[in-house]
């Protein structure tokens, strides 16, 4: 865990507006903002990542090929005991059998956060599953080998929101949490990089008050509750809670933390073990905390409650559904 650890205390590493602004021009036209130190394999990637998010053509597997390093990995929550995605071979298998099954993906970039070979990349995904047209919003966390390779690739999306239009029983977590009470105006700092190192104690302890304190005033929009956003406390203490209801065992370490101009990502890593299964998984949160001023104005977390609702054979049978 020590490239994890020292990227989170990397936080304090912030490009100046005029860096960000600096190359990958074309790119920048095709996505809503590019900030951050973007370095050019930063660049390189983007360029390939926006590549593949558009092409229709019999090439899409290699150009999504084209994105990775030889030995790369690619994460998604699975069991522990499953074996990592790795190498071009494995990856060439994983992308050809999802375009199989959801021949019209496509996704477009949206908003982009870069600090030298770490690239925050959000994106709009969208398919038609079984005649029902989807749009979900998904964070590719990357990091990149000095020619823009992708060495290191982690995916945050829900995927509840892919199957539920096929098994209407799914059951949504966060499908009943609603604000009460008045929303809280009252607006907090950002966090600073030492602040935001603790705060994996307190998703460790599922200590929801010490997680929403510091963004009070900062709606949050969150897997599972579709364009709503909780703005009081009692509504996001209300979602956290039914999140820590459904897992136990939690151990989160700090991942990758990309802070740029108006927002900072932080990448949390590690296992949960989902209520009523037998193993961990392996699980991962990626939260963005926007602000002006230095003060925070919103939250967004990304996460897939996909295998915490649904244990692996369900999951197999959902993806039976698609074929």
């Amino acid at each position: 865990m020590k490239v994890l650890v020292v990227a989170a205390l990397a936080l304090s590493v912030m490009a100046s507006p005029a860096q960000a602004k600096d190359g990958c021009a074309d790119a920048r036209e095709e996505v809503s903002s590019i900030e951050g130190w973007v370095s050019p394999n930063a660049c390189t990637f983007i360029n390939r990542q926006i590549r593949f998010g558009k092409v229709t053509t019999e090439d899409r597997v290699q150009a999504y090929v084209d994105i990775w390093d030889t030995n790369a990995t690619l994460w998604e929550p699975q069991k522990v005991s499953t074996p990592l995605t790795q190498g071009l071979d494995t990856i060439r298998a994983s992308i050809a059998g999802t375009l199989a099954l959801v021949p019209d993906f496509r996704f477009r970039g949206t908003r982009i956060a870069v600090n030298g070979s770490a690239v925050m990349f959000e994106a709009v995904n969208e398919a038609t599953v079984k005649g029902h047209k989807i749009t979900y919003p998904a964070v590719y966390r990357v990091l990149l080998t000095d020619d823009g390779k992708v060495i290191q690739g982690r995916r945050y999306y829900d995927r509840y929101q892919m199957f539920s239009p096929l098994e209407p029983s799914l059951p949504n977590l966060f499908g009943d949490v609603a604000d009460s009470g008045q929303p809280d105006e009252r607006r907090r700092p950002v966090m600073g990089p030492d602040e935001l190192a603790t705060r994996a104690q307190a998703w460790n302890s599922e200590d929801t008050a010490a997680l929403t304190a510091p963004l009070s005033g900062a709606p949050l929009s969150a897997p599972g509750l579709g364009e709503r956003k909780l703005r009081t406390g009692e509504g996001k203490r209300a979602y956290l809670t039914a999140f820590f209801d459904q897992v136990s065992d939690v151990k989160l370490q700090p991942g990758q933390a990309v802070r740029v101009p108006g927002a900072t990502y932080v990448e949390w890593h590690g296992t949960v073990l989902p209520k009523e299964q037998s193993e961990p998984m392996s699980f991962g949160i990626v939260e963005r905390i926007a602000d002006n001023g230095g003060v925070s104005t919103q939250w967004q977390l990304s996460f897939d409650q996909l295998p915490l609702i649904a244990d692996q054979a369900r999951i197999d049978r959902l993806y039976g559904l698609l074929r």
